[in-house]
């Protein structure tokens, strides 16, 4: 073998460790995840997007994920303007200032470890914090946190259901939701919206089959459309697929 292609394999077996090492869920059981790799799968994994809307270059305000949440200022969202999906920050300049809004996909084993794990590091006991765990959820649920969802409360839990869905790329079918929940924190002001997805139809078959690739989550409050997809080739830990 020459050195210059002994070279390039060892660049891509350091580049594919890399990655693999990078995935938190694949390479450490939970209970030994830090802050910072409950952070990666609260904000940048397969399970959880960031979107941000509006506001310059500087990147988008964070909205720590929490269940159920309490956060203070709800600023109205500009409706007519679309929320792009795109992971990461940035923006357009001239929309004001920067908000962000996280999709997670929670009814997964990873998001609901990561959510039981921050819950120890910020001192639960550990049987309290890992309540329900071993419970698997009946449902697919996608949950939309924000510090601005005055537009999504204002357009109401019944609307928000007749208008989103989860939509196949395989054939384009489109699953709506079971039920749609905007929860309250303080001052009655809304801190994300639950939206259920049943996970068999009315004929008993699986609603996401398991050759499907892709899934895209829609919503739209008022004339603001919110889309979001998620790669369930990506949606695996130790134990398989996760969502």
């Amino acid at each position: 073998m020459s050195k210059k292609l002994a070279g390039v394999l060892m660049a891509v077996l350091f580049a594919t460790a890399a990655v693999y090492a990078s995935d938190v869920w694949k390479d450490k059981d939970f209970d030994k995840w830090d802050q910072k790799d409950v952070d990666k799968i609260l904000k940048d994994s397969p399970w959880s997007k960031q979107i941000q809307y509006g506001g310059g270059a500087t990147g988008g305000m964070d909205a720590p994920f929490t269940q159920p949440a309490s956060e203070s200022a709800h600023p109205d969202i500009n409706n007519g303007s679309r929320l792009s999906a795109s992971a990461g920050t940035g923006g357009s300049a001239g929309m004001g200032p920067a908000t962000s809004f996280f999709v997670r996909w929670y009814s997964s084993r990873t998001v609901r470890e990561a959510m039981a794990r921050q819950r120890e590091l910020k001192g639960s006991p550990t049987d309290e914090a890992r309540k329900g765990l071993a419970t698997e959820m009946d449902t697919y649920e996608i949950v939309l946190q924000s510090t601005n969802l005055n537009a999504f409360s204002k357009e109401g839990e019944a609307s928000l259901k007749e208008h989103s869905y989860l939509m196949l790329k395989g054939n384009k079918d489109k699953i709506a939701p079971s039920r749609v929940i905007v929860q309250k924190g303080q001052e009655d002001r809304a801190v994300a919206v639950v939206f259920d997805f049943p996970r068999k139809s009315a004929s008993g078959e699986p609603t996401i089959g398991a050759g499907e690739k892709g899934v895209e989550f829609y919503t739209k409050a008022g004339t603001t459309p919110l889309t979001v997809s998620f790669d369930l080739s990506k949606m695996a830990d130790k134990k398989g697929q996760d969502y």
